[in-house]
């Protein structure tokens, strides 16, 4: 398919109101189409799809979990945008999305997304707060345990120069020596 017929593809599927019914038209594109139309898609569209839950986020889940098998590059870049300290974790039945981020070393980009969520991310729930960052925490944890990823986290925090640095370290080492409360992975 030209490059044409597939923004033509994209444009025609993001005229979809709701991520389920995208996600349903993908699953019924070609392996290969369906990759060039998430791989084409633009940050304000991606945002669309995965932070305008509107009840929806069990389906948005779904349809990460169906990036992961078309293209790990649109995946990434979903989850990516996905993490936004103003709105919270994506929470779904299944959280594949977390599954990925704590049984894969995470790309330099998300690991800083993660970071940056956890040190911008304030609710007005405690009990929202709460879960949050515990699954932060989780792949937190799991990047340190499994992938060694202490010092680019420590490199990253100390790029930021900020005021309470020291008091974020201590919630990365609390999060390291706590045991993850979801099974992500």
């Amino acid at each position: 398919m030209t490059k044409e017929g597939i923004e033509e593809k994209k444009n025609e599927l993001m005229q979809e109101r709701w991520t389920e019914d995208m996600h349903t038209s993908l699953k019924n594109l070609d392996p290969k189409v369906a990759k060039k139309v998430v791989e084409s898609m633009s940050d304000s569209e991606i945002y669309v799809r995965v932070n305008h839950r509107n009840l929806q986020e069990d389906y948005i889940a779904d349809y990460l979990e169906f990036l992961w098998e078309i293209s790990e590059e649109a995946f990434w870049k979903h989850v990516n945008i996905s993490l936004d300290p103003a709105l919270g974790v994506l929470w779904g039945d299944h959280m594949p999305h977390f599954e990925k981020m704590c049984n894969h070393k995470l790309p330099e980009e998300i690991l800083e997304k993660v970071l940056y969520f956890l040190i911008n991310y304030e609710s007005d729930h405690p009990a929202s707060y709460e879960m949050d960052m515990d699954a932060v925490g989780c792949v937190i944890r799991a990047q340190v345990k499994k992938f060694n990823q202490t010092n680019k986290i420590e490199d990253y925090i100390k790029t930021l120069n900020i005021l309470n640095e020291e008091e974020i370290f201590k919630k990365i080492v609390h999060f390291i020596n706590q045991r993850c409360h979801y099974h992500f992975g």
